[in-house]
């Protein structure tokens, strides 16, 4: 009988839910007090210092010379206290040119993101895209297109071939783009004559590879043959012989 009594006994002790936190803070509230007036201003300063902490400190450097050397805390100190995200260095660059020309996809997506002017121009007339490409840097003038940079693919292209900078890839990225190797500029110009008239006889390669025309004159009358060879670019006249290019239409 006294164990069937003890079995009755238990389920009614254990019946209603302890909540064990509730119950133990409660305790530690009676027995130290001393201990609760301590901790909570504790806890409101440790919050306190937390969100002091969470604001950076303000810049050491500039905008333009933290995108310059890539340090991307400085430029999030920049971003954070509102510089002025357009203005330009010395050498007339927004830092979105200045990190599309180091190629810097980081810092570009950074930057467009609080803002940045896709469309900005340096003082020869290039934007950010135009900067990355001359760069050959086609994985973010890629991005930059697609966040909606504008570009003329066929003036670009002109452009590269006349500063050395269409290689492979970007003469790839530009076709892809709209351009034709066999455009001709307000001169009757093609890629292939810019790049003949600036010595480029590597991106006159990479134009030729790509199918650029041989025997397309300028309004002078001038082949790409004929032109290197008023030019005197021997290894250009070289290799466009070799090739079986001729010095007049045919």
């Amino acid at each position: 009988m006294g164990g069937h009594h003890r079995e009755s006994v238990l389920p009614c002790r254990y019946s209603e839910p302890v909540d064990l936190m509730r119950l133990r803070s409660r305790q530690l509230s009676i027995y130290y007090p001393c201990m609760f007036r301590k901790t909570i201003p504790s806890i409101l300063l440790c919050l306190w210092l937390v969100q002091g902490c969470s604001q950076p400190h303000q810049p050491t450097l500039n905008l333009y010379r933290a995108v310059q050397i890539g340090d991307l805390d400085q430029i999030e100190r920049n971003l954070y206290w509102h510089a002025e995200l357009n203005e330009v260095g010395p050498d007339g660059l927004t830092p979105l040119h200045l990190a599309a020309q180091k190629g810097s996809l980081v810092i570009c997506k950074t930057l467009l993101r609080h803002g940045a002017d896709l469309e900005a121009r340096d003082p020869q007339g290039h934007t950010p895209l135009v900067k990355a490409l001359i760069a050959r840097n086609t994985l973010l003038a890629n991005y930059l297109a697609k966040q909606g940079a504008k570009l003329d693919a066929n003036a670009i292209l002109h452009e590269t071939a006349r500063l050395g900078a269409a290689d492979r890839d970007v003469i790839d990225f530009l076709i892809k783009q709209g351009a034709s190797v066999d455009q001709q500029d307000e001169e009757g110009d093609t890629p292939l004559h810019n790049a003949i008239q600036h010595d480029r006889r590597v991106v006159a390669k990479y134009l030729i590879i790509r199918g650029a025309d041989l025997s397309l004159a300028n309004k002078a009358g001038q082949t790409p043959l004929s032109l290197a060879i008023a030019l005197k670019r021997t290894d250009i006249e070289r290799m466009l012989r070799q090739l079986g290019a001729t010095e007049s239409r045919p």
